[in-house]
């Protein structure tokens, strides 16, 4: 049976399509202790595709080397990734068992959770995330604790989260080659959402929207439960290549204006030069760059908030919208979300400001790692299905049992 010692160091992984980052860590006194940590800019991989298996692999060592560079680890150790699938698949699902007349037991529970996880084989899909939702005992009782209960027959039911079985594969060959064996993937939206939200939010109804480089992941929590995700095929990039275009600029100079002067709420209309050239700066309205940032923000919004909305149970359970990522680094979004989704809006941040990580956002998917790689056996079911079988053993339905029931 797989367990992780609390002196153990574990390695994740944060792939995306802007930077690639490595951490080394183990939990010290219910401590995270971080041991390595490295990260570069990404090649071989453009919108969650990767298109360069070689390119991917080496970035991947060479993260990994820099974050390992005191040889606390070797290659063969188990690792955890992220990974983000613009096709992203989620099944809501239902299991029933006859659990007798003497009392539900620990027995029971395991069969009915393995039951609910071989039910749901998706063809060409992989299940990453298998969330518990309720048990029902005689179809009606709901129960978040059935253990000792007596019922004619118990059922449950899931929220499980899939990507694409080719991507994994993909994933995995290029850690392959650098003989690293990735022990669970865990889905970037999901990831940042558990580091950004607070246990209020994830209890009241929160949208958690992650503003990334190439897609905006979406991931809604109501009663402590995920009840929703999404991936958007739009992002940071986007924004770039607007202003790029519009003010007849490189892509380079744009980013750069982004940053130094993009914001979302009208100001006077002050002058402003652009450009990385000093014989060549081009003086351009601020106006003008609001104009041209704006509506493609409010598009990324709009879509998320309509997607949502067609959702009754998530558009009824949302009270709070929490945006991270890193094009949610600009002034105003905050205002504008509040405005676009009626709800109350903030940008997620670590409070801790002599952290590096403090004022990252881009960085949120690579905490939410952490806590998910920390408490995998006891947070949730991730098993691997091939065809019709079921590949990996369920250990971590066991644990997951035995310290939820204990």
């Amino acid at each position: 049976m797989f367990r992780l010692k609390k002196d153990s160091p574990i390695t994740i992984f944060d792939i995306g399509n802007s930077k690639i980052a490595c951490i080394i860590f183990r939990v010290e006194e219910n401590k995270t202790k971080i041991l390595g940590m490295g990260h570069k800019k990404s090649k071989g991989i453009v919108q969650n595709t990767i298109q360069n298996y070689d390119l991917l692999s080496n970035e991947i060592n060479n993260v990994f080397e820099i974050a390992n560079k005191s040889k606390i680890l070797r290659k063969g150790d188990k690792f955890f990734s992220n990974i983000t699938d613009n096709n992203i698949y989620t099944k809501k699902n239902y299991s029933e068992l006859k659990a007798g007349k003497l009392g539900i037991t620990k027995k029971i529970i395991r069969e009915i959770y393995k039951k609910n996880i071989i039910d749901i084989n998706i063809k060409n899909k992989q299940l990453i995330h298998s969330f518990p939702y309720n048990f029902y005992l005689n179809n009606n009782e709901v129960s978040d604790d059935p253990l000792g209960k007596k019922c004619n027959n118990i059922g449950f039911s899931s929220f499980n989260v899939f990507v694409d079985k080719l991507l994994i594969n993909g994933f995995e060959k290029c850690f392959d080659k650098n003989k690293i064996k990735i022990k669970n993937f865990y889905d970037s939206g999901v990831a940042a959402a558990l580091a950004n939200l607070s246990e209020y939010e994830k209890k009241s109804g929160t949208v958690c929207i992650d503003i990334g480089y190439y897609s905006s992941k979406v991931v809604v929590f109501l009663k402590n439960k995920i009840i929703y995700t999404d991936n958007i095929p739009l992002g940071g990039i986007d924004i770039t290549k607007d202003l790029s275009k519009g003010l007849e600029v490189s892509e380079e100079e744009a980013e750069l204006a982004k940053i130094i002067h993009g914001n979302l709420q009208s100001s006077y209309n002050e002058t402003i030069e652009i450009g990385t050239d000093s014989k060549n700066k081009k003086k351009i309205s601020k106006n003008l760059l609001l104009g041209i940032i704006k509506p493609r923000y409010e598009e990324i919004l709009e879509i998320i908030r309509d997607n949502l909305f067609d959702n009754l149970h998530a558009r009824v359970g949302i009270n709070n919208i929490v945006l991270t990522g890193g094009a949610s680094k600009i002034y105003g979004l905050e205002s504008l979300s509040s405005q676009l989704f009626n709800r109350k809006s903030r940008i997620g941040k670590i409070e801790n400001n002599s952290s590096f990580f403090y004022n990252k956002p881009e960085f949120s998917s690579l905490l939410g790692l952490i806590e998910l790689s920390k408490n995998h056996r006891i947070s949730e079911i991730n098993e691997q299905i091939s065809g019709s079988k079921v590949v990996s053993v369920f250990d971590k339905i066991e644990n997951w049992i035995e310290d939820s029931y204990a």
